[in-house]
């Protein structure tokens, strides 16, 4: 079954992966900017675009790095060399690597909180919200694949805040599929008997295959819109009332 798109699903998420991408990043840049205000405390360094962009750099470095051999394992000379900043300028930045993982994971909260919400802004019927949903989950774990890898194998190394932040959004993004799939129940969209909690948590772990295991639909040729695609009618198949 191929979905039918409504005219009132978000354009940023029913044409294609690229044009996403592309919008996508103006996004980025955004919230790179307020991390940066929200984050003055911390940092010493003049507010800039090339300071904005060293940010920026320092957080996709580190990811990378971490990604090859583990954040603990992560020196502050080999961020300072793969960033081509010296240390001073790093620590500049921040004070110490407990500061910046808090960065890094504010980056990747914030860019997931603000496409969720943005895909579930102008959906009515539970179709289009799970529909919306979905694309934006994959093609925002697309985009940001490296970070979605390093939160979810470092989260087991968190301590205290970042370890509770890291399961509450974890849970976050599962209530918002279980609040689509009640409200689908309320307005007699979906069946009645349905667990909504687990399927919520089924739909989390597909979603999560994609950029855990994104080797293996590399392989096959499968592209981000058709993985999305048929996570949507397989969640939706089974829980629409028809």
């Amino acid at each position: 079954m191929k979905a039918e798109k409504s005219d009132n699903i978000d354009e940023l998420f029913i044409d294609n992966y690229n044009n996403f991408r592309k919008s996508i990043k103006i996004i980025l840049d955004d919230i790179v900017t307020k991390l940066y205000d929200d984050n003055k405390q911390l940092i010493k360094v003049k507010k800039s675009d090339q300071s904005i962009h060293n940010l920026k750099r320092i957080i996709n470095t580190a990811i990378s790095i971490s990604n090859k051999k583990g954040y603990s394992a992560m020196s502050m000379r080999e961020l300072s060399h793969a960033s081509s900043l010296s240390i001073g300028a790093l620590y500049s930045y921040f004070p110490s690597k407990d500061e910046l993982l808090h960065i890094i994971q504010q980056y990747g909260r914030a860019a997931v909180e603000k496409t969720l919400s943005g895909a579930l802004s102008n959906a009515l019927s539970t179709k289009d919200k799970l529909y919306n949903f979905i694309h934006a989950h994959i093609f925002i774990s697309e985009a940001l694949k490296d970070w979605f890898y390093f939160s979810y194998m470092e989260t087991r190394y968190f301590t205290g805040v970042e370890y509770n932040k890291t399961i509450e959004s974890e849970l976050f993004t599962e209530s918002l599929i279980d609040s689509i799939i009640k409200d689908g129940i309320k307005k007699s969209e979906c069946k009645s008997n349905l667990n909504s909690s687990l399927i919520a948590s089924v739909t989390k772990a597909m979603m999560q295959d994609w950029y855990l295991k994104r080797w293996k639909y590399k392989r096959r040729n499968i592209i981000p819109e058709e993985y999305a695609l048929e996570c949507f009618n397989i969640i939706y198949n089974y829980i629409h009332q028809g």
